[in-house]
C-alpha cells in the first residue's frame, strides 16, 4: 500500500483483510504524489525486495488544493510508470481521491476531473481504479465515516473503505 495519511492510518487489521496475504503499510502522513515518487526514487533497492501481487495507491488528496488538475494526472503517470518498473508483475490498484469538506464539496470539481482522468486512461496507464465515492454518506455531512476534518476516516470509515477495496480487487 502506498499513499499518504488514509493509507498511514489504515487498520492493519483491516488492510490484512483484502486477501492478498501481509501488507506493506508505506503511507506516510501528508504526503503529496511527488513524495511517493520521492520515496521511491531514494527506496528503490530496498522496495524491489518485496514482491507484492498487488499495489494498492491511495494518494492526490493533498495534491488537489494545491495542483492544477492536469498537474496532479501528469504526477500520477510518472508514479504508476515508477510502480510499474519496480514491480512489472503487480497489479495496480488506485482507489479515486476521497470526497472531502463540507457536504462532501471540498475541491470536488477538481477531484472529479482526476477521478473522472484515471477512470478514462485507467488501461493506458495500467492501472485499475477503485471508486470509494460510496462511504462519503451520500455526500451529506457529518458523515459517520469522516473524522471532524471531513478528510479523514473513522473505524467504520475504514471498515467502508476495506470492504470497497477488497471488491474491487476482487472484481474481474
Amino acid at each position: 500500500m502506498l499513499g499518504d495519511s488514509l493509507v498511514e492510518a489504515w487498520p492493519k487489521e483491516q488492510s490484512g483483510a483484502l486477501g492478498a496475504g501481509p501488507v506493506a503499510n508505506l503511507g506516510v502522513g501528508r504526503d503529496r504524489i511527488q513524495n511517493t515518487l520521492w520515496f521511491i526514487e531514494h527506496e528503490r533497492e530496498r522496495l524491489r525486495q518485496i514482491k507484492p501481487k498487488s499495489i494498492i495507491v491511495l494518494v492526490g488528496t493533498n495534491n488537489i488544493y494545491l495542483d492544477k488538475p492536469c498537474g496532479v494526472m501528469q504526477s500520477y503517470r510518472k508514479l504508476f510508470g515508477e510502480i510499474r518498473s519496480l514491480w512489472p508483475n503487480g497489479k495496480i490498484y488506485s482507489i479515486h481521491i476521497l470526497p472531502r469538506g463540507e457536504q462532501m464539496k471540498g475541491a470536488a470539481e477538481n477531484i472529479g476531473y482526476v477521478n473522472s482522468e484515471l477512470s478514462r486512461t485507467s488501461r493506458e496507464l495500467g492501472i485499475r481504479t477503485i471508486d470509494a465515492a460510496g462511504i462519503a454518506c451520500g455526500m451529506t455531512t457529518p458523515c459517520a465515516n469522516y473524522k471532524s476534518d471531513l478528510l479523514h476516516l473513522t473505524p467504520p470509515g475504514y471498515e467502508a473503505l476495506t470492504k470497497i477495496t477488497r471488491d474491487g480487487i476482487g472484481s474481474p
